[in-house]
């Protein structure tokens, strides 16, 4: 009966020592397959990266990165439905991050979700007013739809935002050869071929 106090104590501590132990496991063994993960990523073994990724948020939920690999990689896999999630997770943890609504809009147009698509990038837009990729890709939806004139303003406003994006001058080219604006439609494209050289 004199070892009661003690046993509590012992009991005590590891109640209070053990979760926090535990814990730091956690964020250990999460940090060793994140590593892994971005190797196997940069390695392109994608199925592998996958699997890193998903044991990294298991592990930590509210692991930003991981989620956002997550979608990079769903969405490498083809998997645009689970990739659209990842990053709807990575918006909710890190409601200012741009790219995760500009590769949730990338993956709702795979899917030919382009409404949503559009809203998506505005969005990114919205969140980051310099980010060149959103208006690249809403000009390609609305090209695509033949907006020909809507396009060309989101091309162009790609192109103020980075006057070296090769692949906006090319959209620009298109759409204003489909304008019957030939001239103009040759001096974009060759513009886009200088920046290539």
């Amino acid at each position: 009966m004199r070892n009661l106090p003690c046993i509590f104590a012992l009991l005590l501590i590891s109640i209070l020592i053990l979760p926090a132990i535990s814990a730091a496991d956690n964020v250990s063994d999460a940090k060793q397959m994140w590593d892994a993960g971005k190797a196997q990523w940069d390695e392109k073994k994608y199925d592998e990266a996958f699997v890193s990724f998903t044991n990294v948020t298991t592990l930590d939920p509210t692991n930003v990165d991981a989620w956002f690999y997550t979608g990079l990689t769903l969405a490498r896999l083809g998997k645009n439905e689970k990739a659209i999630s990842a990053y709807e997770t990575v918006s909710q943890l890190d409601p200012a991050n741009a790219a995760a609504w500009f590769n949730k809009g990338t993956n709702l147009a795979a899917i030919n979700r382009t409404d949503e698509a559009l809203g998506a990038y505005e969005k990114a837009i919205e969140l980051d007013p310099a980010y060149a990729f959103p208006w690249y890709n809403k000009g390609n939806i609305q090209a695509d739809a033949g907006n020909f004139e809507d396009a060309l303003k989101s091309y162009n406003h790609a192109i103020e935002l980075d006057p070296t994006f090769t692949i906006a001058w090319k959209g620009k080219g298109s759409v204003l050869a489909k304008l019957g604006r030939t001239a103009e439609s040759v001096d974009a494209y060759n513009i886009a071929k200088q920046l290539e050289e």
